[in-house]
């Protein structure tokens, strides 16, 4: 049995292509400011914490990593689980929305935890309950925006991750 050329041509082209793929996959690929393969900011630990009823808000917690040489500010951040979110943060002692957003030291950290700062999503569109997970936007000003999913833990959970380097005062390590 013949094979029309066409098919055969159109198999190697896409055996090539998918090779060439997967080659370009595994290639570190440099983002604006970071060594190479590094991103300038990464996001862990980042969770919801189970609003306790009859409260319309909920608080969202991560660390944000800065991996270049240069500080960075998270500017705002945004969701899509409430009408509003606002950044807080220890200033002086006391929690205040973070207006002008909250400074990353270069090859620092910023750690949102209880206590020391967190992103409150108010205003929210329905319940959050554990095992949901919700979509926020960060927003850098060198970085840019950055996109994470956050799982909604129980009232009584413990926190994923530790974060028990922050500053009391500021929430920023460096």
């Amino acid at each position: 049995m013949r094979i029309p050329w066409p098919a055969v041509l159109g198999g190697t082209l896409v055996a090539a292509v998918g090779a060439v793929g997967l080659i370009r996959g595994a290639v570190p690929v440099a983002t604006a400011g970071s060594n190479l393969g590094s991103p300038p900011i990464v996001v862990t630990n980042a969770y919801v914490r189970e609003p306790a009823p009859p409260t319309d808000a909920a608080a969202a917690y991560f660390t944000v990593y800065n991996t270049t040489a240069q500080d960075d500010t998270l500017r705002s951040v945004t969701s899509g689980a409430g009408a509003t979110s606002v950044l807080h943060t220890i200033v002086d002692g006391t929690m205040t929305a973070a207006a002008s957003g909250a400074v990353i030291p270069a090859h620092g950290s910023l750690v949102l935890s209880t206590g020391k700062g967190h992103v409150m999503i108010e205003q929210l569109f329905g319940k959050l309950l554990p095992g949901q997970s919700v979509n926020l936007e960060l927003v850098f000003v060198q970085a840019g925006p950055i996109d994470i999913t956050a799982p909604v833990i129980a009232l009584g959970a413990p926190a994923p991750g530790s974060s028990s380097t922050a500053s009391p005062s500021t929430g920023a390590t460096k």
